[in-house]
């Protein structure tokens, strides 16, 4: 009988299988294309093999352009939007889940809703606000963003929060601890699972972001997203001929930082969320 039920189980996980192949080799094919033509000659059209093997466009790639200059100005801005985000919204979303003051349900829709209007409709205001107080071309924009807090990161905050039982709060008030001490030693380090989800969504979503640098910055403060975004690969001397092959390797180098902080923190993300959605 177990090994008809074993069969049995084995014959009906097969399609759910091949589908997982499928849409994996369908999600993967565009990146194999990449490193297909990251590998190849400069002057060849593009195809499913590398045309030669130039692992040296790789090098190019970070000595053509002033690449670890943008490079440390992408993980400035990171660590600024990280640091910032992450502790605001926190304090946020414990204030919403534990303080009860009048009118906080419609306070936490209003925040809520904020997620419904665009970023490119706030942008315009936003640059002529900066433009006003002088802090163009200055990394002062993600300090004060970062300080605002994120909508979505709040919800996750709180919904984590109002899960925790109310005799530790209770015990801590006794103890003497204020609010915010109360937050700082209790809350925040149980809520790692979250703090872990909203980091690395926040560094994947500032690492790759090009539109605001673009707008804020000028070149010599860019992040390496805008950079490469804004900036041809070409020797000297041959200002009409754009290095494709060297692009596509530069492009690759940038993605790698998403790629390692999704993996070694996928199991965060996936436990943050679903810790999110349970509310007892």
């Amino acid at each position: 009988m177990n090994d008809v039920k074993t069969e049995t189980t084995t014959k009906g996980s097969i399609p759910h299988y091949a589908a997982l192949i499928f849409f994996s080799a369908l999600f993967i094919f565009p990146l194999y294309l990449a490193f297909v033509l990251a590998l190849s000659a400069w002057n060849t059209t593009p195809g499913l093999v590398p045309v030669g093997f130039h692992p040296e466009n790789f090098k190019y790639a970070t000595t053509l352009i002033n690449f670890w200059h943008y490079t440390k100005n992408s993980i400035i801005i990171c660590a600024i939007t990280l640091i910032t985000s992450t502790l605001t919204s926190g304090l946020v979303g414990y204030a919403f889940a534990r303080i009860a003051v009048p009118g906080r349900n419609v306070l936490f829709m209003i925040v809520l809703s904020t997620m419904m209007l665009p970023g490119i409709v706030t942008q315009i205001p936003q640059y002529i606000l900066f433009h006003n107080y002088g802090l163009l071309d200055t990394f002062w924009p993600w300090l004060f963003w970062g300080l605002g807090g994120n909508a979505f990161f709040i919800f996750m905050y709180r919904q984590f929060f109002s899960a925790i039982p109310k005799e530790l709060e209770e015990a801590a008030r006794i103890d003497g601890c204020s609010i915010f001490r109360t937050y700082w030693n209790i809350f925040l380090p149980m809520s790692f699972p979250v703090i872990a989800t909203v980091s690395i969504m926040t560094f994947q979503g500032s690492w790759g972001d090009f539109m605001g640098p673009f707008m804020f910055l000028k070149q010599d403060h860019y992040p390496l997203a805008t950079a490469l975004s804004m900036i041809s690969y070409k020797f000297e001397g041959q200002e009409d001929m754009i290095l494709t092959s060297v692009s596509t390797a530069a492009a690759i180098l940038l993605i790698v930082p998403v790629l390692v902080t999704f993996f070694l923190g996928q199991r965060y993300i996936v436990e943050g969320i679903v810790t999110t959605g349970v509310k007892g």
